[in-house]
């Protein structure tokens, strides 16, 4: 109830002060603590009235408050309250507005600002919490906008602005979540989703989480899809996965993902043969050995296991050991 009414003064005092930077900065601060608080307690909070000031505030004030509203636009969503239709598209469009103005890549001629990027980039993880009823509300249009900003916010950090593993991790969730659109999926595809998320693994090996997401997203990918899996393999996906199972052979989270990819990359003879010569029986030996109590590994790891030895040369069966592997588990 305190939460509730303090959220409807602080809401009342935006609106009030609308062009008052420092009133709107405390705004925020106040919305984000009630948001924090209540997540902390499991209450929760209609957080509607509240959001149009802050949109608000943000348009009006521009870079003086981008990084506060944000902020505090991510605490509210982490409420779980699901916005009105009208709300959520009003969100998306002046997320993306206020990302791709910071972004050091659109017309404005604004440097890139990291802080607001990830700011932006975890508010768009959230829209997309619900990716089916996000794409719904909001209309391929929309979606398009997110996808193509996104994946380019990822290359220009690859190529120019360095590394910054938050926009990384939060990009790779949304990539994540709207791969199981098809629409989504193939955007993705189409604005360079397969070497974005591949050069992004590469630049972040040592960052569990996005190689959790980074295999997660690249199985999702190819599923079904001979060009698709094809096409991870040429752009040097496998490379990606086995190092991804070499750095953190003790994450069961990431190893579950990278087995899973590669039984999926196993997709012709000159690649399992690939993996093979690469160590790949011997990681997946260790993993299946590791975690030795996770089903899902034990399976997916097996049925890598099993494809490679499909076709495999004898002499290769033979050096690898792979039979034998197969046979104990």
């Amino acid at each position: 109830q305190y939460a509730a009414l303090g959220l409807e003064f602080t809401q009342k005092v935006m609106k009030t002060f609308p062009t008052d930077t420092s009133i709107q900065k405390i705004g925020c601060f106040s919305a984000r603590k009630i948001a924090t608080l209540a997540q902390k307690s499991n209450t929760s909070l209609d957080i509607s009235s509240v959001m149009l000031p802050i949109l608000d505030a943000q348009r009006l004030l521009g870079v003086q408050i981008q990084k506060d509203s944000l902020d505090t636009i991510w605490a509210l969503m982490g409420m779980k309250w699901e916005l009105r239709p009208e709300e959520l598209r009003e969100l998306t469009v002046c997320t993306v507005e206020t990302v791709k103005m910071n972004s050091g890549i659109s017309s404005s001629g604004r440097s890139f600002r990291g802080d607001v990027v990830t700011s932006g980039m975890a508010v768009f993880a959230d829209i997309f919490a619900e990716p089916v009823h996000a794409v719904r509300v909001l209309g391929m249009q929309k979606v398009e906008r997110v996808i193509e900003l996104v994946l380019s916010l990822i290359y220009a950090c690859l190529d120019k602005f360095g590394n910054h593993p938050f926009i990384f991790s939060f990009g790779f969730y949304v990539l994540q979540r709207l791969c199981n659109v098809n629409d989504c999926h193939n955007l993705i595809l189409r604005f360079g989703g397969i070497v974005a998320v591949i050069d992004g693994m590469t630049a972040n090996g040592g960052n569990a989480n996005i190689q959790e997401k980074g295999c997660n997203i690249l199985r999702r990918l190819a599923a079904y899809h001979l060009e698709i899996k094809l096409t991870i393999v040429e752009s040097d996906g496998v490379d990606a996965v086995l190092n991804n199972m070499m750095t953190h052979s003790a994450n069961e989270a990431v190893i579950r993902e990278a087995c899973s990819a590669l039984s999926v990359l196993c997709v012709d003879k000159q690649t399992r043969t690939f993996i093979i010569q690469q160590g790949g029986v011997l990681l997946l030996e260790n993993a299946m050995e590791i975690h030795i109590g996770s089903s899902l590994i034990q399976e997916n790891a097996l049925d890598a296991l099993c494809l490679l030895s499909s076709d495999a040369d004898s002499e290769i069966l033979l050096t690898s050991n792979i039979i034998t592997s197969i046979k104990d588990s």
